[in-house]
């Protein structure tokens, strides 16, 4: 099997114009870690990952001041979530544009195995000539490879 002949077509994807709440919203809606971040031409231009949104609710130092803050009570120290810069942020600031994955459409399942193995992601995009076309997870090769071989029947 080929990425194309698994990946999901429908997955959403970003403007770097899109707020920070419309990633938010879209990322749990439909349970993804990641979304890719597209320009005019729908090239893959960078990625928002869960973390980049959990990243905002730690204080303004980020995470290395975390540590030092063990001792205060859990609610404390948090920033504002509420506040206008951060309502202001849009994803184009706060991609990261080296860190995601990507492969080809006529790659093969399995190198897309690899590629989200060796790479610790849970999915990567799929592109035809550069230009996004899907996505493809863990769990639909679970499904569609894996489970089938073993007997066993699973929805994605």
């Amino acid at each position: 099997m080929i990425a194309r002949e698994l990946m999901d077509t429908e997955a959403p994807t970003l403007s770097l114009e899109d707020t920070i709440q419309l990633a938010a919203e879209l990322l749990t809606d439909r349970r993804h870690s990641d979304l890719p971040v597209l320009d005019a031409d729908g090239r893959i231009i960078g990625a928002v990952f869960e973390e980049d949104l959990l990243a905002l609710a730690l204080p303004a130092g980020g995470a290395p001041d975390v540590a030092r803050l063990s001792y205060l009570p859990r609610c404390y120290g948090l920033r504002d979530l509420a506040n206008e810069k951060l309502r202001g942020l849009r994803v184009g600031d706060i991609m990261r544009t080296d860190e995601f994955l990507s492969i080809e459409e006529d790659e093969l399942a399995a190198q897309a195995t690899l590629l989200m193995m060796r790479g610790h992601q849970p999915q990567l995009f799929v592109t035809r000539d550069g230009r996004y076309v899907g996505r493809l997870g863990r769990k639909t090769i679970i499904s569609q490879l894996i489970n089938p071989t073993l007997g066993v029947a699973c929805h994605p």
